[in-house]
């Protein structure tokens, strides 16, 4: 068992793993992407011309299909072996030139359907709805395939922090990872990495109400640096708490952090939320779980906001556990550094 409360080897460090950290996406989070007047503009007239091709096409397949009930083996009268083998050549020549035709016919009723709709208009169309959809999401996810059952597993079900932090080869590598064990080792390994994620996204924080907080999230980047990952996780902890009393009013606070999964087995619901506010305040959800020392809980060996303040033991006090507070409170910081009105 080591120091920090994770069995021997569960932390080992690995200088080549570390990442780098992406830079943030500033950009503001529209509602969806508005696709007014795209479907006028390019879907419908495609789709009259397909509706033409189509008739074109099925006459063509109607003809082909007659053509091919032809016998594939012509009769063959004289039993001698190389008159059948000429006759079963000329049959396969016959037919490669039916298909050749077939194939040539195809391409010509398509041609007037390619020439309208070629590159680059359709490059600059999905290129645009590339960049829309792109706003929604901070740079560390840009190149990550990321379906909803991926979202919910590592947010919701693991509390993993994904927005902005940690760098995308370690995003890679937590997908690409087996399981839940397998992905806190993975943070475990490359927390030194992580660190350096964090701190770059921090010193890019620059809005005016949230640079106090921003310093002290870089106090905790520094203090897991120089192995005090207690002092670390209780900074972290408290500071996370700090950070949501000051920028939501109370209504707001208790829906994102009211985590009622053990007693009652409901979920954070993502599809209630913006992009960037599910995926940013899911882990938050995730690690606001109940914990009552009085009712006997035991202390979750995964880092949480009240076992943090109520339950301070080797058990929940790790250097994994100071690692996931920060990137929570950094994650947190920049949601804020990007949406809240009057940036600089």
């Amino acid at each position: 068992m080591s120091e920090d409360g994770e069995p021997d080897g569960f932390e080992d460090e690995d200088p080549a793993e570390e990442q780098e950290a992406s830079e943030s996406d500033d950009t503001d989070l529209t509602d969806t992407v508005d696709l007014s007047g795209f479907h006028a503009a390019v879907l419908k007239p495609f789709q009259d011309a397909m509706r033409i091709q189509n008739a074109r096409i099925g006459k063509m397949l109607a003809e082909s299909v007659a053509l091919r009930m032809r016998p594939v083996l012509p009769r063959i009268v004289v039993d001698s072996p190389l008159t059948r083998m000429t006759a079963v050549t000329e049959n396969l020549r016959r037919q490669m030139a039916d298909l050749t035709g077939f194939n040539d016919t195809i391409r010509q009723a398509l041609e007037p359907l390619a020439a309208t709709y070629r590159p680059p208009q359709w490059h600059s169309v999905f290129e645009s709805l590339r960049d829309t959809l792109n706003k929604h999401r901070p740079e560390n996810l840009r190149d990550v395939t990321l379906g909803t059952g991926d979202l919910e597993k590592l947010l919701v079900d693991e509390g993993i922090p994904l927005m902005w932090v940690p760098g995308p080869q370690t995003v890679h590598a937590l997908l690409e990872a087996p399981d839940a064990a397998a992905r806190r080792r993975i943070i475990g390994r490359r927390w030194k990495g992580i660190v350096n994620d964090c701190e770059k996204v921090l010193e890019e924080v620059d809005h005016s109400a949230v640079h106090d907080a921003r310093g002290f999230a870089l106090d905790v980047a520094r203090a897991l640096r120089d192995g005090h990952t207690s002092a670390a996780q209780a900074l972290a902890a408290n500071l996370l708490d700090s950070i949501l009393q000051r920028h939501f009013d109370n209504a707001a606070r208790v829906q994102l952090t009211k985590n009622d999964f053990k007693t009652k087995g409901i979920k954070f619901k993502m599809d209630d939320y913006k992009y960037k506010v599910a995926c940013t305040f899911a882990p938050v959800w995730y690690a606001h779980a109940k914990y009552f020392p009085k009712n006997g809980d035991p202390i979750p060996r995964t880092f949480g906001r009240h076992p943090s303040a109520h339950g301070v033991s080797r058990t929940q006090y790790s250097r994994i556990n100071a690692v996931y507070a920060l990137m929570l409170v950094t994650s947190v910081i920049k949601f804020f550094d990007t949406e809240l009105p009057g940036r600089r």
